[in-house]
């Protein structure tokens, strides 16, 4: 692979025109103008600009993220109108001359983010920039570099670590200059860079926060532009098992997220509650209320995190957008903003159809799921949401929202998509979803199963925390003082001194039985500890009145109205209860966040643990056992994942 002239500069949406004036002298720039050298680092406006411009190459591997972490696993397949390059890599026969296989994009953003961080530092030593402002920054874009090596050591085997700041080699290949990684020795490396940051926090200081811009008749809000420091640490911390340090950034994002809103229940807390016909929900799937047995009473709110803009923070008392994603970039639909995920994925229009669902994802995953209540068999993530049937050909829908025109709601206000009416037949819109809530709560989770909590990763799977920690008395009634419970902890435990002696007489048992139910309705259970600890209590005079954040938490299947996973016969010990939840989540992660961008990545990692940590079969014969899945499915052959094809071959 050969290196390139590094330029940054307003290149992130396609130039937009930006519309707010805190930052006019930096977007007066002409489109054409770009930052080419250390001479026109002058101030925090070039510094934006910078950051600006390494978004915009960010943007440009939205193809190469999704296709090589969707396509080669279990979720996604190709069509008869695939490339040859798609189909190779599908089955996992891909050589070094394949298109996905240059990772020539990823480092456009790696060399350029070194060039920033080299005149970042350049800057603060000529005093043309503050420390106060270096400082997040400089942590922003090393962060985008961190999360830039993450995706390339999740798909090549070794990759060259480059830190310096290089402006064009032109013959010698990267590999023949820097010293190469694997995935084992990267992920520590990123670990120690970003532990290192001066900062984790959100830059509030940046010419971007809190601003709105447009393009095409289009607005977009600029903070879910932009990655979240704590989260990529998270996830880092996850690929090296390092749980409660995961689990511990995770709940970093979600206090921090509470201290800014005024809606601590609603933010980032995949909230539930009934519909009856008025205060609807937002990002659910339900029923009116009393009506869940009467199926045109169904709602399907779900599909609205794909459909609404970034700019719908919802009402004082409602959950909007921004409430559920986190990290989300925006395509224009102008000539110079195009969504790479029409062309792959739809059938109509300007799509050219190469990719898929797969027959294992829509048949063994979506239709399998029962619902609550009344036992339908149906996933309201899945038809209609994540992807339909057109023109008889199953479509991933989840990237396509913007580009269809939305027909008018039925009489429960559910969106439906015209595949055959476009806003603009000659514009291309989209998204992309690189982080949300339900993708935070399911990787918590994981954090927090292995670290030995299976219980607060099942309740954040299933129904939410208020469900699953309101301890029962031996009357079997709940609590009613909510002091004690409906939040992450240890149940009561009965002090052996009101255990009841072998051979007492009934008076005995009688007397100790009255002192174990006062000790049942006195004494609170012990709180998880800090990282593991979420208050779901709700309660009213005379007892204590609580509002408290997690109250409206009602668990990834709570939300899409499904019913809870039910533990096998045969898991006893805790850790067959931490394995089972794990498969558990994983699955639901594919039901939830499929066609995002996260499955190989998900079952590389859970694949690394299992043969590490469980002493299970090589990386390589479990990722083989999961993909398998799509091709039996499919009665398409098979691939065969080993230890020669787990990673890509390198274009050099």
């Amino acid at each position: 692979m050969k290196l390139f002239k590094i330029t940054t500069g307003i290149t992130f949406l396609a130039l937009l025109s930006v519309s707010f004036s805190s930052c006019q002298d930096m977007l007066d720039t002409n489109a054409k103008e770009v930052v080419e050298s250390s001479e026109n680092y002058h101030n925090v406006y070039d510094a934006d600009n910078a950051i600006w411009g390494l978004y915009g190459k960010v943007q440009n591997l939205a193809e190469n993220v999704v296709v090589l972490n969707e396509l080669r696993a279990d979720l996604m397949d190709v069509t008869t109108n695939a490339t040859q390059d798609q189909v190779d890599l599908n089955s996992h026969r891909e050589t070094a001359t394949n298109k996905y296989c240059d990772p020539t994009p990823f480092y456009e953003v790696i060399l350029n983010a070194n060039d920033i961080l080299y005149n970042f530092k350049k800057m603060l030593a000529e005093n043309k920039i503050s420390k106060e402002n270096y400082v997040p920054r400089y942590a922003d874009v090393l962060a985008i570099r961190c999360w830039a090596y993450l995706q390339l050591g999740m798909h090549f085997k070794d990759i060259a670590y480059v830190t310096n700041p290089l402006q064009t080699v032109d013959s010698l290949s990267i590999h023949d200059l820097f010293p190469t990684k694997s995935l084992d020795e990267l992920i520590p490396q990123l670990i120690s860079e970003m532990e290192s940051l001066p900062t984790l926090e959100t830059n509030t200081l940046s010419s971007f926060y809190g601003k709105t811009i447009s393009d095409n008749g289009k607005s977009f809000y600029l903070n879910l532009q932009f990655i979240d420091k704590h989260i990529l640490l998270g996830d880092l911390y996850l690929w090296n098992d390092q749980y409660v340090q995961a689990a511990t950034q995770y709940k970093a994002y979600m206090d921090a997220a509470d201290a800014i809103s005024s809606k601590t229940n609603i933010e980032n807390k995949i909230s539930t509650w009934v519909w009856s016909g008025s205060n609807e929900p937002r990002f659910q799937i339900t029923y009116q209320r009393y009506k869940d047995q009467d199926v045109t009473s169904f709602r399907n709110m779900w599909k609205e995190i794909f459909y609404r803009s970034s700019t719908d923070a919802g009402t004082s008392g409602s959950i909007g957008l921004q409430d559920e994603m986190i990290w989300m970039m925006s395509f224009s639909g102008s000539a110079n903003s195009v969504s790479p995920f029409i062309k792959l994925f739809a059938n109509t229009g300007q799509g050219q159809y190469q990719l898929k669902p797969s027959s294992y994802a829509i048949d063994s995953l979506w239709n399998t799921q029962v619902q609550q209540s009344n036992g339908f068999v149906f996933d309201g993530r899945g038809r209609e949401s994540s992807y339909d049937n057109v023109n008889g050909q199953p479509v991933v829908l989840k990237y396509l929202y913007d580009y269809y025109a939305a027909g008018n709601p039925d009489a429960n206000k559910t969106i439906h998509l015209n595949y055959f009416s476009f806003a603009n037949p000659y514009s291309k819109p989209g998204k992309w979803f690189l982080y949300r809530a339900a993708l935070l709560h399911l990787r918590y989770a994981e954090a927090a199963n292995r670290a030995g909590y299976p219980r607060l990763a099942y309740s954040l799977l299933n129904n939410g925390i208020k469900a699953n920690y309101d301890w029962t008395a031996s009357t079997g009634t709940t609590r009613t003082d909510k002091s004690g419970v409906q939040y992450t902890s240890f149940p009561p435990v009965i002090p052996i001194a009101i255990q009841i002696p072998v051979g007492a007489s009934q008076d005995t048992i009688n007397a100790i039985k009255n002192r174990y139910k006062l000790y049942e309705e006195s004494i609170p259970s012990k709180p998880y500890p800090a990282p593991f600890y979420l208050d779901a209590r709700q309660n009213d005079v005379p007892y204590t009145f609580l509002r408290s954040p997690w109250r409206d938490n009602g668990g990834i299947r709570g939300r899409a109205f499904l019913l809870n996973i039910t533990k096998p016969d045969g898991i006893v010990t805790t850790a067959d209860s931490i394995q089972w939840i794990e498969k558990a989540l994983i699955k639901e992660a594919a039901l939830e966040c499929g066609f995002e961008g996260h499955r190989w990545g998900d079952l590389l990692r859970i694949a690394r643990r299992n043969n590490k940590r469980d002493g299970g079969n090589s990386v390589a014969t479990i990722m083989n056992a999961a993909v398998a899945h799509k091709f039996n499915a499919s009665g398409s052959g098979s691939a065969s994942i080993t230890d020669g094809n787990l990673f890509l071959p390198m274009k050099k």
